[in-house]
């Protein structure tokens, strides 16, 4: 009865979780912004609420990591637009730069970027937009997005644009063709909040294709991306979005668990989950499995977590070990293995081996029975 409620629970959580998209946010961020002698960025920020907002701008420099940017605050009032024409010139004095845009704010705001050859191009005006996306709908580690519609022949070219998060990224990006097939895949790293762009021919090997999709694999730290396909005639560049899926979008979040032995007893706690890094564990451990079978009892029940550094969700799969040690004397060395399925829930198991203990409890020295872990995101 107590695992099938801690399911129904989490069937619950699951349920009640927001599906993230292009949405309002209090941390947005864009992965491509320009000012060149001929492009020029415009930015939009709108507060849809009901009170006033201060909203922070930080501008990110391309192929660097950007720890503590520049920034710039602005108050925005209730369902107001701030506009920042040339805002790379006008509010942070650079005539020419490469690079990306985190928007920070005290309460949801919505934001737009153009990116636009000015009125006074021979060509005309022209351009694209890219919209904020928040933190929390970024592709993170253990999760798969991708960019359709890439060309490479006379006609056009593609550019990809990608901005990492706190943690920074790493990603394996395929090309593929219509049929699914793959033509080429490289390898990129990039570090915190550090913008990233590339040429498809600068990325990958090939000639020439149509219809191409990216596929783009995070194994860790989290990032958004898009693309932007490019007329070779009239330089008119047209946005290509990401595909955000998963209900579960972002793997980030805290995770409410329930252990379970082979009588169906249960402890547990929580787990979080920060850039697609485990930052911490908060769990009790009893198994009753020790006291009903032949193995020596063990009556303490076990805060367990406190021994954990922080490791990557990736790592988990495949087990990760670590060492709780106790002030009356005694350790728990613990394997925790679990995979996280749709960014939304988990399962794993748990080995747990005692040593150092003494008098009454020396019961709990030597390997317990190995117990199963279940756990549903709250947040």
């Amino acid at each position: 009865m107590i695992r099938s409620a801690f399911a129904a629970a989490c069937l619950a959580l699951v349920a009640m979780s927001p599906a993230f998209a292009i949405s309002p946010g209090d941390d947005l961020l864009i992965a491509g912004a320009a000012r060149t002698d001929r492009w020029t960025s415009d930015l939009y920020i709108n507060n849809p609420g009901a009170t006033t907002v201060t909203v922070t701008v930080a501008w990110l420099v391309r192929g660097q990591t950007n720890p503590n940017p520049e920034t710039a605050s602005f108050d925005v009032g209730p369902d107001e637009t701030l506009i920042l024409e040339d805002f790379i010139l006008d509010t942070f004095g650079q005539a020419r730069a490469d690079g990306a845009v985190r928007i920070t704010a005290t309460g949801p705001v919505t934001a737009n970027l153009i990116v636009f050859a000015g009125a006074d191009d021979p060509e005309g005006t022209y351009g694209s937009g890219f919209e904020g996306i928040p933190a929390n709908a970024a592709t993170s580690a253990g999760e798969t997005t991708n960019i359709m519609g890439l060309v490479l022949d006379d006609d056009f070219y593609t550019n990809i644009f990608a901005l990492a998060g706190a943690s920074g990224a790493t990603m394996d990006i395929d090309l593929l063709d219509a049929d699914g097939d793959l033509l080429d895949t490289a390898n990129v790293q990039i570090g915190t909040y550090q913008p990233w762009f590339s040429t498809i021919a600068d990325l990958w090997d090939v000639a020439s294709f149509a219809a191409g999709t990216v596929q783009v694999r995070v194994s860790a730290g989290s990032m958004v991306m898009l693309g932007s396909k490019i007329d070779i005639l009239s330089n008119d560049p047209t946005t290509l979005e990401q595909a955000f899926g998963g209900g579960g979008g972002s793997i980030d979040g805290t995770y409410q668990f329930a252990i379970y032995d082979s009588l169906a007893f249960a402890s547990g706690g929580n787990l979080v989950i920060d850039g697609g890094i485990v930052e911490a564990i908060n769990g009790t451990y009893f198994n009753f499995d020790k006291l009903d079978g032949g193995e020596s009892a063990c009556t303490l029940l076990f805060l367990w977590g406190i021994g954990l550094n922080p490791t990557s969700v990736e790592d988990f799969s495949t087990g990760v070990v670590f060492t709780d040690q106790y002030d009356g004397g005694g350790e728990m060395q613990w394997t925790v293995t679990f995979t996280v399925d749709d960014n939304m829930s988990f399962s794993g198991s748990i080995d747990a081996v005692g040593s150092g203990f003494t008098g009454i409890d020396t019961g709990c020295n030597g390997a317990f029975p190995i117990l199963d872990i279940e756990g549903g995101k709250s947040n």
